[in-house]
């Protein structure tokens, strides 16, 4: 037997979902007054990529208002003439600038992603321009104010400028929404500054309203500059939060898969699923419960692993772990502790189970007859054949996580799991036991081939066990693998035997033959009368010394009432050279 293998709930939980690891160097950032970027080339050209994709609903919003104004009154402005200014502003308004629109936010969905920044420098250089001859869109407003009954009397060339020199600034800031690059300020604002002077040459106002209105236009430039960066700063630190925070959820659910993972292997998944709903159940503490308890173990696991390689030993306990844990986890058992190759299992602990006992048994029915894949798998490669016994015992226990804050368990605690560990001791391969207090729980569906009374060490009264062979209602299972039936062999062998009491040797040097014979019992004189559950070492005798030296060992399962000294001994370890040597006998030594 190894030491246990213990899954610490508290510490994985812990530690898995409150601490993910993050790499925030990566979303690092200079914070430069004139272009703060990331450090690491790509996570900053992805910002761009971002960025970019983001502000292409802003763009084609200032693209919309520069085509309202250059395709919807410029361009037309050659059509206007007192009798038909009605009707063209009309057409502009209801026709043509919807048109526009639609055109160029369409057209500028196609290249936006790629490069929309020089297009849209280019179009506002070329709005700019454009602007000096807008004294027609004055005019356009003026008449259209008139006919809807309001006067407009500035006409004067200070207030052509003026009207001109806002709409300069407006589609300089409007245009600017598009995008927070400090270089397109820089471009925008030669465009500003070239557009301004342009306009103040054509329209020539007073030099009182050139000084009043210069430092107004001006300060534009470093106002938007400023607002740009801060844009951009303020970009880059919302990215970096998102990035970081897609990049913490990614390791939480890293963290929560390995976690399941890992409890994958002890629970099953709807034990995990309350444990991770609920983590106040893995709090320090206990309380008694009322629980099945099964233990499962390989017979003669220990002296056959001696015999074996490492990683041949290893590979069978894999092999047979990955096929009895399937199992256990379709009956909603919860594996508490693996011993070397054997398996401590609760029904009823830490999730409630009302049908525990009848649940229980299901599953050992379940593991027995799934044993049988095992072994193929086993003979497949090359490897002896397991068999494995099971004990189960409804008791009150207690549960609950055992240890400290830095390191605990989910362990079961009582007399209830010794007297478990006691009833599967007395079983021998493909046999399921269970105690009296199982049994009443389980009700009348239980299939019971046997009973018998035992007094396991440390108890003060004889103890009821029954085997199991089937059960019904709803899980309707039975034990799939028999017993072979035995054959009366030619002559009798005799053997030498010595009884085994517990882990204590009995006496030595006891002699016995075997008259009746199968794979996996035997009828065997003895030389008196013993206990059924009775343990026995064995020796071949009549054999060379080397066959001679070959323990095997079984268990008295019962006691012939006709015949004297008459016992039937299932086998529990048989080695190699001694099987060989009664499969040669089953062959040629038997009756016919």
């Amino acid at each position: 037997m190894k030491g246990p293998l213990n899954v610490d709930i508290h510490s994985l939980l812990k530690s898995y979902t409150m601490n993910p690891t993050l790499d925030d160097s990566r979303y690092a950032y200079n914070d430069s007054w004139w272009n703060p970027r990331f450090l690491v080339p790509s996570i900053d050209k992805d910002f761009r990529l971002q960025f970019d994709a983001s502000a292409l609903s802003s763009a084609r919003i200032v693209l919309g208002i520069l085509i309202f104004f250059w395709c919807g009154f410029v361009w037309f402005d050659q059509f206007l003439s007192p009798s038909s200014k009605s009707s063209v502003l009309a057409f502009r308004f209801a026709i043509v600038t919807p048109l526009y629109l639609l055109l160029g936010a369409i057209a500028f969905s196609r290249v936006a992603a790629s490069f929309y920044q020089p297009l849209i420098v280019l179009v506002e250089s070329l709005t700019f321009a454009a602007l000096i001859r807008v004294v027609a869109l004055y005019d356009d407003f003026g008449f259209l104010a008139n006919r809807l009954g309001f006067e407009l009397s500035m006409l004067s060339q200070d207030a052509k400028f003026i009207f001109v020199i806002i709409w300069i600034i407006v589609v300089f800031v409007s245009s600017l929404s598009a995008r927070i690059r400090p270089q397109a300020v820089v471009v925008l604002s030669a465009i500003l500054v070239s557009a301004v002077l342009t306009t103040i040459n054509a329209f020539k106002p007073s030099a009182v309203l050139v000084a009043l209105a210069g430092p107004f236009i001006f300060a534009c430039i470093p106002a938007v500059f400023a607002g740009s960066l801060m844009m951009q700063r303020q970009a880059l630190s919302n990215y970096r939060a998102t990035k970081l925070l897609e990049q913490s959820s990614e390791e939480l659910e890293k963290s929560l898969e390995l976690l399941k993972t890992m409890f994958g292997r002890y629970i099953s998944t709807e034990v995990m699923k309350s444990l991770l709903e609920d983590p106040s159940a893995l709090e320090l503490g206990g309380e008694r419960r009322k629980v099945t308890i099964m233990i499962t173990d390989l017979r003669g696991f220990s002296a056959l692993s001696e015999r074996l390689e490492p990683e041949q030993v290893v590979q069978m306990l894999n092999s047979y772990f990955d096929v009895m844990v399937d199992v256990i986890f379709q009956y909603d058992g919860t594996i508490n502790e693996i011993i070397g190759d054997a398996l401590l299992v609760i029904f009823g602990a830490p999730q409630e189970m009302p049908d525990r006992a009848q649940r229980a048994i299901a599953c050992a029915i379940a593991m027995q007859n799934a044993m049988a894949e095992v072994n193929n798998q086993n003979r497949a490669e090359g490897l002896p054949e397991l068999e494995m016994g099971i004990g189960l015992n409804e008791t009150e226990v207690i549960v609950g996580n055992i240890g400290t804050s830095k390191r605990s368990k989910y362990a079961v605690v009582g007399s209830g799991v010794n007297m478990t560990s006691r009833i599967e001791s007395y079983s021998v391969g493909g046999q399921i036991l269970i105690s009296e207090s199982l049994r009443l729980e389980a009700g009348e569906i239980l299939r019971i081939d046997s009973q018998q009374e035992v007094l396991p060490k440390g108890a003060e009264t004889p103890l009821k066990i029954y085997e199991v062979g089937g059960i019904a209602g709803s899980y309707n299972l039975a034990l799939e693998g028999t017993d072979p039936p035995l054959v009366t062999l030619m002559r009798q062998f005799p053997i030498n035997y010595t009884v085994l009491e517990g882990k204590k040797v009995g006496k030595k040097g006891l002699e016995g033959s075997v008259f009746r014979l199968s794979k996996k019992c035997a009828q065997i004189f003895l030389d008196g009368s013993l206990e059924v559950l009775t343990n026995l070492k064995m020796n071949l005798q009549d054999v060379d010394e080397k066959l001679s030296m070959q323990d095997f060992y079984g268990k008295v399962v019962e006691r012939s009432q006709k015949e004297d000294f008459s016992h039937l001994v299932r086998f529990t370890l048989i080695p190699p050279a001694v099987d060989a040597y009664f499969q040669a006998l089953l062959k040629y030594a038997v009756k016919k």
